[in-house]
This record gives structure tokens, sequence and C-alpha cells, in this order.
């Protein structure tokens, strides 16, 4: 076990927090991406020690600031609800990385992409930082949405309340930025590659190509017939 780690460990055990935090913040970046991992890894064993652990990381990230590394390592709904507190601190929704990527470029590139999670925390929260991330443009040119219509490589049809979700996210980016519809060519191509390396048939039915249709204005039919061109 890390040097760190097992320092992390006793100080939890002698519940001597000021001490935990000060051990935080002299770690390099690295080491506190591990004692980040370590105390979600804790508190995903029970309940009962959830919110424990979830305070601990949030006492952590507001000491010393969000590690850029950490951002795409939340990528899933599970990591979204434990570091959720922490993000909503200092406009953290909005950090980018050296991929000019934020967190939700991550989590809707994950799998089972928490739509319904998100466009609840847009409609019932005072959350600006997390609009602002949502129409965020990462080196690519792509916003969290696109991210997921180009590069999410799970086709399963979206449950329905999750497929509500994900329009609702669409609209409220569009009505705060136009779409670049430059972007519709190469991603839709991008799509079909990862439909065909699994099998998968591309028509008018697949559910991905008529997101995709939504999102670019466009028909399913009109994006088909573009294939062919």
């Amino acid at each position: 076990m890390k040097p760190h780690i097992q320092t992390l460990i006793q100080l939890l055990t002698h519940k001597d927090f000021k001490a935990l935090l000060t051990h935080y913040q002299q770690c390099n970046e690295q080491d506190k991406i591990d004692m980040l991992a370590f105390v979600y890894q804790q508190s995903q064993k029970s309940l009962n020690v959830f919110e424990f652990y979830q305070q601990i990381a949030t006492k952590f990230i507001e000491a010393a600031g969000l590690p850029e590394a950490l951002i795409m390592q939340i990528n899933s709904s599970d990591a979204l609800s434990f570091f959720t507190p922490a993000l909503q601190l200092n406009q953290y929704f909005t950090r980018t990385n050296y991929l000019q990527r934020n967190v939700l470029h991550y989590l809707l590139a994950g799998k089972n992409p928490p739509f319904n999670y998100l466009r609840s925390m847009l409609l019932f929260e005072s959350n600006e930082a997390l609009s602002h991330a949502l129409i965020a443009r990462d080196c690519k040119d792509l916003t969290p949405v696109e991210v997921y219509l180009r590069v999410n490589n799970q086709f399963e049809t979206l449950a329905p309340h999750e497929l509500s979700a994900l329009l609702g996210l669409m609209e409220a980016e569009q009505t705060l930025q136009a779409i670049n519809p430059a972007n519709l060519t190469y991603s839709i191509n991008h799509v079909v590659k990862n439909l065909q390396q699994q099998g998968l048939s591309v028509n008018e039915r697949v559910q991905r190509i008529g997101l995709m249709a939504a999102y670019y204005g466009k028909t399913a039919s009109q994006i088909v017939s573009s294939l062919h061109s």
C-alpha cells in the first residue's frame, strides 16, 4: 500500500480530520487523485458510510481545488453522485482539462450516461455552472451532448425517461447557443463506423441516428440519405 494511503487510513482511524486535511494539501496531484479514489471506493461499500466519505472528498477539493486529472474519472452516475457537492464549489462543473473537456463530456461519453440526473439538476437546482458546462466545446468543437452523439458506442435503446431527459438537455443547450452544423458529417461517419464494427444495421430506425437528426435539425431520412450522396 502506498505511504500516503497508509497515512490517510491512520488519520481516518484516529478521526484526526485537521491533520488529514493538512496531509492531503501537502500531497502532489497524483497522490491527491489516489486519496480521492480511495475515499470514493470506500463510499461505495455501504450507504451508511457514503455521506461520511463524500464530506471528506468535498473538504479535500474545497481546500486544494479540483485536480485536473480527476475530471476524466468522473464518468459514471455513481461518481457524479459522489462528487456533485464538490463540483458545485467554485463552478468546478465548468473546469476543463488539456482536451478542453469538462466532467459532462466524460459523463456523456461513458456507459449509461446520467441524462435524467443532469436534467433534474438543471431543472430543480440553481446551477448556472452546469448550464455553462453543457454548452462548453472541447478541442474538437464538441459540446457534451455532441460527444454522446458522436463518441458513445453504447447503442442500446434509451429508457423512455432517459430519452426524454436527453431531449431536454438538447433543448436547454440550444436555447443557450446555436449548433455547429459543420460537426454533423464527421459525427455521422463516426457513428456509422461504430455501428458497422458492432455488426449493427445503419438505417432510420437506429435511435442514435434519430437523435442526431433531432439535434442538427434534420430528419433521419436525410441523415441516412447523406451517407450515399
